[in-house]
């Protein structure tokens, strides 16, 4: 082999290390899951509304939400009680949702939620919502299929209102890319805006793109 040659296969896996090296620091490349509804991409760490915003406005997402699962909170309505219930966030973006709507409308703010079809809550009930400390009061507004990924879930909130009961900053990101080849460029803007990687899995689509 002369020595150019040898020099461009070793050039090569340099940068087949240096890409793992990259991926690795982003997470991981063998971090894929099937992730519920149309995400992408789905970001773990500590997130603040400016910092969603930036990462929502960067041009290779189509949509960035936080995606919150509460566990062991307390569901009452004047009929029932639903001791240490599974939430899940109400996502607006129509490709990140992970579950039809089947009746009623979406929620139009904090004090709205869907109900799982079939996990006892009914379409126009008032709702008091306990976990630790916080609690909150809301309206059923609407009935869903059971979502994806969490099928045992019995109400979805809008984003405020899980943080309300959370109490915390949003942990977690579903994103939706524009176009899967737009991964890894995300992944660049990402770290600008956090000043950091946070831990990421893709989705199993994503395979052969980063």
């Amino acid at each position: 082999m002369s020595r150019r040659g040898f020099a461009s296969v070793v050039g090569c896996a340099v940068a087949a290390v240096g890409a793992f090296v990259a991926l690795d620091h982003f997470g991981g490349s063998e971090r894929f899951a099937d992730l519920p509804g149309g995400a992408d991409v789905r970001l773990v760490g500590h997130f603040t509304p400016p910092q969603i915003e930036k990462l929502a406005a960067l041009p290779e997402a189509a949509a960035v939400e936080c995606d919150d699962t509460l566990y062991d909170v307390e569901i009452t309505t004047l009929r029932m009680s639903l001791s240490q219930s599974t939430v899940l966030t109400a996502l607006r973006s129509p490709g990140l949702q992970r579950a039809a709507l089947v009746q009623g409308r979406d929620p139009g703010g904090d004090g709205e939620l869907l109900a799982v079809d079939g996990r006892g809550l009914r379409l126009g009930e008032r709702v008091t919502l306990t976990r630790g400390p916080s609690g909150l009061a809301a309206t059923v507004v609407g009935v869903v299929a059971r979502p994806s990924g969490q099928p045992d879930a019995v109400a979805l909130l809008p984003a405020g209102a899980v943080a309300k009961l959370e109490n915390a900053p949003c942990g977690e990101l579903a994103v939706q890319l524009r176009r899967p080849s737009a991964a890894t460029a995300f992944q660049r803007g990402a770290k600008g805006v956090l000043g950091g990687d946070p831990a990421v899995t893709y989705d199993e689509s994503l395979r052969g793109h980063v």
